[in-house]
């Protein structure tokens, strides 16, 4: 095949592969793989890409950016951690296999890391990010689209239409459509949550807050395609009503608004110098600062207060979240039963106690729901979903929180070297919006650290490595990073070699 063929592909599938990620679940993948809920559409093109692009590629160069390999090692800890595994006395249950879930477990981390290493591979140069970004907004409109329609659907018949449950039993294995709830094309409305805010709510919001876009139309000369987005995502994920959704979207542009907030107060300080002809001295100039931040915190801090008592009155849910006299007779726990999210502590509360039981390499992927029933707390076997795993359900739970699979899972080793992959993305971030050579460059550098506030808060609710969103999201970070170093660089043939070798995944000459 020959080059020029060998690129249309490489864009066809990629472009494919980034339309596709509203699919969570798609039904003939979760089949094919026995039923799996996490089954992303996009898992077909990026197989394709890994086969014919990217182990040709590494067997011939056997090189790999150094960004990921405190993930790559990672993934190594899973495979000492399942080999000592061998040696943990599991408990049965049911007709759960152990290995089953081990190699389930295995099949999306690999997903995962391979949608990061795909995501710089193919992106070697700003006209590739520009068209990555371009293809992840069409995902983003398709996700857009089809919760608005449920939603206008559910306002105005009172009911789904039948060619809604027939596009939802295609795209999605769990094929449910939920009541005042849109879902759009993902698993559950939880999912469709996760997805806007690791991937889409952070571009959209960061390219807002820096004034730029990757469209040069403007709506009436002022609105960006981003502030369009935006607004529109911000509504399907208020339509989602996923409460863990709501909070990282809150956390997210919390930061935002401190982050605009800091440099109005540099700058107004600035003119002030300037305007007095004096420098103020650094304590006038601390606590002018700092009572700035403060009066900004308490102003954050009621607009928090006022969310939760909005919230409080639309979600029935959240009816008790002001009911401090039952915290105070019931406990924590007991608090949380009335708001719906007691079943969630007690999965984090079980698969601490499997971590502390065996702190050190866990107990292998896939391997904490089997320590379910003899570790689960007593207040557990009040709560009728609890029970149902228990006594009835036929799958193995899971910790629904992916810091504590993490920590029950992968032990303090495995632990600590995801967690420092992470750092080393944020690490990047900060560099690229410091030194970016572009201004798309240094907007993607403060998009990186709204990506990874995302995925810190949605770690909370979501376990799973096989969702692409945050893996290609701190791929965009890590190809950005390395079109801006390039961009530095001297291009003679020695420092070329040189940088290839220490941040690039392959020869910009290969693919340009």
């Amino acid at each position: 095949m020959s080059y020029k063929y060998k690129e249309s592909f490489l864009n066809i599938f990629w472009a494919l592969s980034l339309v596709s990620l509203p699919v969570t679940s798609f039904t003939p993948l979760s089949r094919l793989f026995g039923g799996t809920s996490v089954a992303p559409l996009s898992a077909i093109f990026l197989s394709i890409l890994v086969i014919l692009y990217f182990l040709p590629h590494f067997i011939k160069t056997k090189l790999v950016p150094r960004h990921s390999l405190p993930i790559l090692v990672f993934f190594l800890i899973t495979l000492l951690t399942f080999a000592m595994s061998t040696f943990i006395p599991f408990e049965s249950f049911r007709d759960a296999s152990f290995f089953r879930n081990a190699f389930e477990g295995f099949v999306t981390l690999a997903m995962g890391i391979g949608f990061y290493l795909i995501t710089i591979f193919v992106i070697r140069d700003e006209k590739s990010l520009k068209k990555t970004i371009y293809w992840i907004y069409v995902g983003s409109i398709i996700i857009i689209f089809t919760s608005l329609l449920q939603a206008i659907s559910w306002q105005y018949l009172g009911y789904y239409p039948q060619f809604l449950w027939n596009i939802q039993s295609i795209f999605s294995s769990r094929g449910m459509l939920f009541e005042n709830r849109v879902t759009g094309m993902a698993f559950e409305p939880s999912w469709l949550a996760h997805q806007l805010n690791t991937l889409y709510i952070p571009l959209w919001l960061g390219f807002s807050v820096k004034n730029i876009s990757i469209s040069k139309k403007r709506i009436f000369g002022i609105l960006s395609l981003e502030n369009i987005l935006l607004v529109l995502g911000l509504g399907v994920l208020f339509l989602s009503f996923s409460r863990i959704g709501w909070l990282t979207t809150l956390v997210v542009f919390a930061f935002a608004i401190f982050y605009i907030a800091n440099r109005a107060i540099n700058h107004w300080l600035s003119q002030r110098n300037e305007a007095s002809g004096k420098t103020i001295s650094r304590t006038r100039h601390f606590i002018t600062k700092f009572g700035m931040w403060v009066g900004l915190l308490l102003v954050v801090g009621l607009m928090i207060l006022a969310s939760g008592v909005l919230l409080s009155r639309i979600d029935p849910r959240t009816s008790e979240l002001f009911n401090i006299e039952r915290l105070r007779r019931f406990g924590v726990l007991g608090w949380a039963s009335k708001l719906g999210i007691a079943e969630r502590l007690i999965y984090w509360i079980t698969g601490f106690r499997v971590f502390l039981a065996h702190p050190w390499f866990g107990v292998g992927l896939g391997g904490a729901g089997f320590f379910f029933t003899s570790l689960v707390p007593e207040f557990g076997y009040g709560l009728p979903e609890v029970v149902r795993y228990l006594f009835s359900l036929n799958i193995v739970p899971n910790t629904k929180n992916l810091w504590v699979r993490l920590l029950a899972e992968t032990g303090i080793l495995g632990f600590a070297f995801y967690v420092s992959w992470v750092y080393l993305q944020w690490r990047e971030a900060v560099q690229l919006e410091r030194t970016g050579m572009s201004e798309l460059e240094r907007a993607l550098g403060f998009i990186g650290k709204l990506f990874i506030l995302a995925l810190i808060m949605e770690g909370f609710s979501m376990d799973t490595f096989g969702l692409p969103y945050y893996w290609i999201a701190l791929g965009l970070v890590v190809a950005a990073r390395r079109i801006s170093q390039q961009a530095k660089t001297p291009q003679s043939d020695e420092t070329r070699e040189e940088l290839t070798r220490s941040i690039e995944p392959l020869e910009s000459n290969q693919l340009a």
